[in-house]
């Protein structure tokens, strides 16, 4: 057994040998090749072997939330952002340094609340009191922004050029969303009793409701 082993050994041995060999050859071969041809060439070389390479894009789903988000009210907005700059020299404005950036734009802003903090609290046999929560900003549908305009004065380059995203970001900012709550808030209010006394009442139509208001 020892000895059919050793033969066997031997055999793996001359099969490696001869494949190291047949690697060695095909390299001096390819120098050769490119020494003839006008020296040694990285590409000779690498037209002997050959790679290949793949990319892949991972993505992980790390939470799912469900929400429960009432949209009460929509509004269409439209309007122009500005923003102005001028440079400066030591903390001075240098004159006719000014730059004005416009931006016009227009969107749909979604306002309700968080239908999972809705609060309900019997209040009699056929009555019921609903405590709506704070009022939130959903988001903005369809937002539209035109290209930058700019205007410069004499030395205008001089000012600092205005960044068209965090303009935009600007103009989307929950500042805003909650400015646009406050403007419409008894509007919001409104249709937040509507839309429950509604969905209650088709329920039951005897039910009564009660309404209030957190903030």
């Amino acid at each position: 057994m020892k000895f059919l082993k050793a033969i066997m050994n031997f055999f793996k041995v001359r099969v490696l040998l001869w494949l190291v060999l047949l690697v060695v050859v095909l390299v001096v071969a390819g120098t050769g090749v490119a020494f003839a041809t006008g020296g040694l060439n990285a590409l000779a070389l690498r037209s002997l072997f050959t790679s290949s390479s793949h990319e892949r894009d991972s993505q992980v789903v790390q939470s799912v939330t469900r929400l429960q988000e009432v949209a009460l009210l929509s509004l269409h907005m439209e309007g122009i952002s500005r923003h102005e700059s001028n440079g400066e020299v030591l903390g001075v404005a240098i004159p006719a340094s000014e730059k004005t950036t416009l931006i016009q734009y227009q969107f749909d802003a979604k306002l309700g609340i968080d239908g999972s903090q809705v609060k309900i609290e019997p209040t009699g046999p056929k009555s019921f009191r609903l405590t709506i929560p704070q009022f939130i900003g959903i988001g903005f549908d369809k937002p539209t922004f035109e290209d930058p305009l700019e205007s410069n004065n004499a030395l205008g380059w001089l000012a600092t050029p205005a960044v068209e995203t965090r303009m935009v970001n600007n103009i989307l900012s929950d500042e805003n969303k909650q400015k646009y709550i406050s403007q419409n808030e008894a509007a919001l209010k409104e249709q937040a009793k509507v839309f429950y006394s509604r969905l209650i009442a088709s329920v039951d139509p005897e039910i009564t409701v009660d309404f209030a208001f957190a903030g």
